[in-house]
């Protein structure tokens, strides 16, 4: 008797629901980053398994696997929510996400090489060609993704991979903010010239002053979602 074949079988059946729960995974997670499953809504079951065309039991991982990563939580009783933002927790990961950015640079400018600089030039040229808000005056996503390239192309010599997947990571928790930050942005900013001066100081290897207007283009967007901060009209928990 062959009793290899339903081995077989079984071993494709749980490599197919790790797919199928990874790529779940990955569309609520990307959901939750762009505000399109709003901070502090309900994860209700019914709704999500007719929205993802989902099972339950891959949608129970996908959700676990959230709150594992602290984009949704589970409450007693109450079931899955998406985690809420605050602006206590925005001041953090903003803050911190500069402190470990700011070590990376000053890595990359001591070890980045010619073809460093020339990307960083490159994927500056590229942002520059783009502008922030889309026609819907919401977040451009081009914009957005060609941001997170330039910042990251900043630090991308500095030789830490651990470094560099703990700045990717608090940089996508702050595009939450990012994205409810232009609702009200000040159009009067000059985000373009923030970031020439940003480039321009990192590829002179002037450390002191690429950290000194990093730090102050973190800290004015702050002060803009600070400033504007509506939790009523951001639908947003006021923790």
């Amino acid at each position: 008797m062959n009793v290899g074949v339903p081995h077989r079988r079984d071993a494709r059946d749980v490599r197919r629901s790790r797919t199928l729960t990874t790529d779940l995974f990955e569309q609520l997670r990307a959901d939750i980053l762009h505000c399109r499953l709003a901070p502090g809504a309900r994860l209700r079951f019914k709704e999500l398994r007719q929205r993802y065309g989902s099972g339950l039991s891959p949608l129970r991982e996908a959700l676990m696997r959230l709150v594992a990563e602290g984009l949704a939580h589970l409450e007693d009783h109450k079931g899955f929510q998406v985690a809420p933002v605050s602006q206590d927790e925005m001041v953090d990961i903003a803050t911190t996400l500069f402190e470990l950015e700011a070590v990376a640079i000053r890595k990359a400018i001591e070890h980045g090489d010619d073809r460093w600089e020339a990307n960083i030039i490159a994927r500056f040229h590229e942002l520059s060609k783009r502008s922030i808000m889309s026609e819907t005056l919401t977040l451009d996503p081009e914009w957005e993704s060609r941001n997170v390239a330039f910042h990251e192309s900043l630090y991308a010599a500095c030789g830490s991979p651990y470094l560099i997947a703990f700045c990717r990571k608090l940089s996508d928790r702050f595009s939450r903010y990012r994205r409810l930050w232009a609702r009200h942005a000040d159009m009067s900013r000059d985000v373009a010239h923030e970031h020439k001066e940003i480039m321009e100081a990192v590829i002179h290897r002037d450390a002191t002053t690429a950290l000194r207007l990093l730090q102050r283009h973190r800290l004015t967007t702050i002060k803009d979602l600070l400033a504007n901060w509506n939790a009523d009209e951001l639908n947003v928990s006021t923790v």
